[in-house]
């Protein structure tokens, strides 16, 4: 599973899982790792500040929105039968140029083109200016962190 996973019943998926595989059994989750594991990249304030002045602060999914975990992956696995774990971390740098950056933005599910609406033009506008003012030269860098908790039993 990769990002999905934070959208599921994770207990539930896991019992599921259990009940649905035969020995040896194993997931693994692909994510960012827990909350705080990578520094935020200097330009993340600049996209939050123009998102939330479209969008408000709470982060949105669908029509409503995203519940954060009230506990990490790796406590939830562990409690489920799939209890064996190993977590891989490998990280990556990127280089994204304006209009990349932007796009990464509508591509979240919190800043698509569905949640703005009419609005989108005005956010990509303003979302450019902000970028370019924080780094004319329309460069940004960001270390990406990626974690493979690999569960067995």
């Amino acid at each position: 599973m990769g990002k999905s996973y934070h959208w599921m019943d994770r207990v539930q998926v896991l019992d599921d899982l259990d009940r649905i595989t035969t020995e040896p059994a194993g997931i693994v989750i692909l994510s960012a790792g827990p909350p705080g594991t990578t520094p935020l990249p200097g330009w993340a304030p600049v996209v939050a500040d123009v998102r939330s002045a479209y969008l408000g602060t709470a982060r949105r999914a669908g029509d409503g929105t995203y519940p954060e975990p009230t506990e990490t992956y790796q406590r939830t696995v562990k409690r489920s039968p799939l209890s064996t774990i190993e977590v891989v971390p490998f990280d990556q740098t990127v280089v994204r140029s304006t209009e990349e950056l932007i796009g990464l933005q509508l591509s979240n599910s919190y800043s698509t083109p569905a949640q703005l609406g009419e609005q989108k033009e005005p956010f990509e506008e303003d979302l450019r200016r902000a970028l370019l003012a924080y780094d004319p030269l329309g460069r940004y860098e960001e270390t990406i962190r990626t974690e493979a908790l690999i569960a067995t039993r």
